[in-house]
């Protein structure tokens, strides 16, 4: 079995990783803005990220893997190899509720729950925090999560 290869695509290689999405059900698509990461192995795509710039930092979107590879370390791998990428600024996702525990072993800290409500002390982004709530109101059972650098 070969080894696993970390790819940062050019924009005229993004249909490879909204090809991926669609056939593993995801439904957002990667755009030239994204900064977009796979990883791959004998040029097959088995897990894919994306990230979008904020005015408040990065935004996760589209973590997604292969519907015959969840659950094997394939997420926490990505997000590992790219956290050079997202540990530099704050970093926002909006999880699947049952993805909590995965998102916290990988760094992100629960900032409001399913019902909207703010946890600990953290500074929600008015954006962010209104895009929880119109998540809610359309019965998606989502959360919002985050990362924040140290302080030097």
């Amino acid at each position: 079995m070969s080894s696993l290869t970390l790819i940062t695509p050019e924009p005229d290689q993004l249909y490879r990783v909204n090809r991926f999405y669609k056939k593993n059900g995801h439904k957002g698509k990667a755009t030239p803005g994204d900064i977009v990461f796979w990883l791959e192995q004998s040029d097959q795509i088995l897990a894919a990220v994306r990230f979008l710039n904020t005015s408040d930092g990065l935004l996760l979107r589209g973590l997604w893997v292969h519907k015959s590879q969840r659950r094997s370390g394939l997420g926490s791998a990505l997000l590992k190899q790219t956290r050079l990428v997202w540990q530099q600024q704050a970093c926002y996702c909006f999880p699947y509720g049952h993805l909590e525990d995965f998102y916290s072993r990988n760094g992100f800290t629960l900032f409001a729950d399913r019902g909207g409500n703010i946890k600990g002390t953290h500074s929600i982004p008015d954006q962010l925090y209104n895009q929880l709530k119109s998540y809610h109101q359309r019965g998606e059972d989502l959360l919002l999560m985050g990362y924040q650098p140290p302080c030097d």
